[in-house]
């Protein structure tokens, strides 16, 4: 079982949302969740603090983890706004350049998820950031119908790895066909796990165990960029130890690009 680690860009700067309530939302749920104790005084002092800061985004610090420990992660950047993500074309398009330079391969954070039309709009504008055709997505918030993957495919993505089983917080299936793109279904995603450090290390475990045994061949995992900081040092913490753990129980890292090479010729 070979894992595929990807980022899901978000945010990006604290002016994208002077009109939204998600720095509100965002205190709220910190305060709540240091009366439960699932968090720190100190983690919601950062967690507060943050809100503050200009820049909302940790691309830089997560493509400087990845590198030093040889993972050839995506992160997917939005084309379109919805649901919380809120900055520009203009602000991204520096940003998947800069990504793309370090080494990483660069996606669409989707937002129309049954749209065809604009599905095919989202890819078009990355198209002409990337300079490139083959690329992925993967749909903001997981959202897909029976639609989605039928129209991605036709709007000529490389893959799609949406799929997710929110009831239960996680999806362990192997790829598969949708005409000629190829859905990778997400296995693990940091917002699903449970809240305490160590209650997300032992959930991690078990799907991982429960991932070799159903003899998965890749086990996707995504990773908030925004989350490696100091506002949110629980999960950053999570990663940290996921990524050494998983390195340390010899488990392999590949792209999606390579993984769809791999599919291809049946390895």
């Amino acid at each position: 079982m070979k894992i595929i680690i990807s980022h899901d860009v978000d945010h990006l700067y604290r002016r994208d949302h002077y009109r939204d309530l998600i720095f509100v939302k965002r205190a709220v749920r910190a305060g709540l969740e240091m009366v439960k104790q699932d968090i720190s005084i100190k983690e919601f002092y950062y967690r507060i603090r943050g809100i503050f800061s200009y820049q909302q985004h940790h691309i830089e610090d997560v493509m400087k983890f990845d590198k030093m420990h040889h993972i050839p992660s995506t992160f997917f950047f939005g084309m379109k706004n919805g649901l919380g993500m809120n900055y520009s074309i203009s602000d991204a398009s520096p940003l998947v350049k800069a990504v793309k330079e370090k080494g990483f391969s660069v996606g669409v954070h989707g937002v129309a998820y049954n749209n065809k039309k604009l599905m095919i709009e989202e890819h078009a504008s990355f198209e002409k950031i990337f300079s490139n055709s083959n690329f992925g997505i993967r749909m903001h918030y997981v959202r897909f119908d029976d639609s989605t993957f039928k129209y991605l495919s036709e709007a000529k993505y490389l893959f799609d790895t949406t799929e997710f089983d929110k009831k239960k917080g996680y999806c362990l299936k192997d790829p598969y066909r949708v005409n000629n793109m190829w859905e990778f279904p997400l296995c693990v995603m940091d917002g699903y796990l449970p809240k305490k450090l160590e209650e997300k290390k032992e959930a991690t475990k078990v799907l991982l165990k429960e991932g070799e045994e159903k003899g998965l061949k890749y086990f996707t995992i995504l990773f908030h960029d925004y989350l490696y900081s100091n506002a949110f040092m629980t999960m950053r913490e999570w990663y940290k130890w996921l990524i050494d753990y998983l390195r340390a129980e010899g488990y392999e890292f590949i792209s999606y690009e390579n993984a769809i090479e791999e599919l291809e010729k049946g390895i």
